[in-house]
């Protein structure tokens, strides 16, 4: 219940609207009563005495009273989903930079599918209980008060069927609270596993497509969708189930009310003095408070569900919202600074998670400013960990990790990252225009930068090629690109920043030969400002570097030499070599 208050604390913002709404809410619950209030006059006297002077006064206004109640209705509903939508606009914003400010830690630990089912579906139905609140919080409590009173005070001997309906309604209402709550609690859970089954198949179809594995993956998008469906339909059940027994309830209360009066009209006791005339009005009237009430309780009802739902969801966004992030600035961080581009890794162990094994193990070599350093090693050696560190991605499970000798810890977060370009080996590309994606290394970059960056990329003899030049739309993942052009945006978008270290994480695994040789020329000639890292898994690449970092496949380094003196000393690099070039390498 408490993180449904926290989210609640965004609807305050709008109080004027909040205000406006429970008024109108209010009035039109009032004017509700006053209709049969004003039935009575009509069917008990004006009727029955032929007097036509109040019988269309009266009527006049009932009419004046029924627009005047469809006014307030529209002012509560507009007020209300006011309220709603800004508000949940305002935490759909704070929970989206509250995920972007998470560490990959943090990400690992939520998963994305239940981060993209948060800020959609979690969200979706804390905006419709804060909808349903302002429409219905007030309303259901008044139509139950103000109609028991107003039940009473037409008729107290009609309000004896109260004893037997009410009971039996409100002990509904609870046994249906009680079963749906838990089972209505675990439906947001199996939406994750919908998400993920779906995001896993959205981002993987040239995979499935090539080993033509569309039938195992319709059998796990079809388990979660069968959990789904079973926890849904077990929760919605006990309301179906539930929703003829209280519409019984009601009817058996109109049959009751119909017979108690035809009794009390025998006895007697709704009869109009002098003339003898049953007070049919009454009756009406009272059957009418007798619907609002129950209708009362039914609201009631509906908004302990919605409530039911939209805790299971508030508990999961503030959750995400409350995480701590493990990666933070310290108290006393350097933050206006320019790096040199020096790089020590001490004693450096890594884990992906506490109870993690480590896939770093006592790492320590030093990088000098404008170096050029290879790194190379098996599958699962740890490369990508070590550039992941640098940029402080993750921390360091144990050791430090230096950049002109001062410990990245001690650095801003986002002042590092700024003169640190990554370059990662599947190139993310944004739907947008190539400009678009290139401005994201320099958002002022002028166009002159652009070609510059591309040039120093080799990506600039495609995009010359389109009429639109830099303006050329990007579809979605870059699917209208190739493997390699979207690698050479990639890079164009590091070379675009000007960086002092650049991390290429196997990011020219996808161009030629050719315009591999011509994207190592360049990184050689702005070697002087920039220390760079490459990751690579061809010989021939990192070969060319001023040395070269091995890792065997403990994560643990073998090697950090010249490629000459690694081919002497460097057992792990001697078969890699061996492994690619064969009778060449002893040549």
């Amino acid at each position: 219940m408490s993180s449904l208050l926290k989210t609640l604390r965004y609807t305050l913002k709008y109080w004027q609207y909040i205000l406006i709404s429970l008024v109108a809410m209010t009035l039109n619950v009032v004017t509700g009563f006053v209709v049969p209030f004003l039935m009575v006059r009509i069917i008990d006297n004006a009727i029955p005495n032929e007097d036509y002077d109040l019988l269309w006064q009266t009527g006049g206004l009932m009419v004046i009273v029924a627009l005047f109640g469809l006014v307030l209705a529209i002012i509560n509903i507009y007020s209300s989903q006011k309220v709603a939508m800004w508000s949940i606009a305002d935490l759909r914003e704070d929970l989206f930079r509250k995920i972007q400010s998470l560490s990959f830690t943090n990400v690992d630990k939520f998963k994305t599918s239940r981060l993209i089912t948060t800020a959609t579906s979690d969200i979706a139905r804390i905006q419709q209980f804060f909808s349903m609140l302002l429409r219905i919080i007030v309303r259901a409590p008044l139509m139950f008060g103000i109609g028991l009173f107003m039940a009473i005070q037409t008729s107290l001997a009609l309000s004896n069927i109260f004893y037997a309906s009410l009971p039996i309604l409100v002990l509904t209402i609870v046994v249906v609270m009680i079963i749906a709550t838990p089972r209505f609690m675990k439906v947001p859970k199996t939406v994750d596993g919908l998400n993920k089954a779906s995001l896993e198949t959205a981002n993987s179809p040239r995979v499935i497509k090539s080993f033509v594995s569309m039938e195992q993956e319709n059998k796990k998008f079809n388990a979660a969708n069968e959990l789904f469906r079973t926890t849904n339909t077990a929760a919605e059940k006990v309301m179906a189930v539930a929703e003829p027994f209280i519409m019984m309830i009601f009817n058996l209360t109109l049959a009751g009310l119909i017979f108690l009066g035809a009794y009390f009209f025998k006895d007697g006791t709704l009869l109009e003095v002098g003339t003898g005339l049953p007070k049919v009005g009454i009756l009406m009237a009272f059957s009418n408070y007798s619907m609002q009430i129950l209708f009362g309780l039914l609201m009631f009802a509906m908004i302990m569900i919605f409530m039911t739902r939209a805790i299971a969801s508030s508990k999961r966004i503030i959750e995400v919202m409350e995480e701590v992030v493990d990666l933070q600035n310290c108290d006393d961080c350097v933050d206006d600074f320019d790096i040199k581009g020096q790089i020590e890794f001490r004693d450096v162990s890594f884990a992906y998670g506490k109870e993690a094994n480590e896939v770093l193990r006592k790492i320590s070599f030093k990088v000098e400013p404008g170096e050029r350093i290879g790194i190379i090693g098996s599958t699962g050696s740890g490369k990508s960990s070590i550039i992941n560190l640098i940029p402080r991605l993750y921390d360091v499970k144990s050791g430090a990790i230096l950049i002109d000798d001062i410990n990245v810890k001690q650095y801003n977060i986002a002042s590092l990252r700024s003169q640190i370009s990554v370059v990662t080996q599947t190139a993310t590309i944004f739907s947008g225009s190539i400009a678009t994606n290139l401005l994201q290394g320099k958002k002022n970059a002028s166009i002159e930068e652009l070609q510059m960056a591309s040039d120093k990329a080799q990506a600039s003899e495609f995009i010359n090629q389109y009429d639109d030049l830099y303006n050329h739309e990007i579809m979605q993942k870059g699917t209208n690109l190739s493997g390699g052009q979207k690698q050479r945006i990639s890079l164009a978008r590091a070379f675009l920043r000007n960086p002092k270290i650049l991390i290429l994480d196997d990011s020219t695994s996808a161009v030629d030969a050719q315009s591999e040789a011509s994207i190592l020329k360049e990184i050689e000639q702005l070697s002087n400002n920039m220390t760079t890292l490459l990751i690579a898994q061809k010989i021939s690449t990192v070969s060319q570097m001023d040395r070269i970092l091995v890792l065997n496949n403990k994560g643990s380094i073998d090697g950090y030499d010249t490629h000459e003196n690694l081919m002497k000393n460097s057992k792990v690099y001697q078969e890699i070599v061996l492994s690619q070039m064969g009778g060449e390498a002893d040549a």
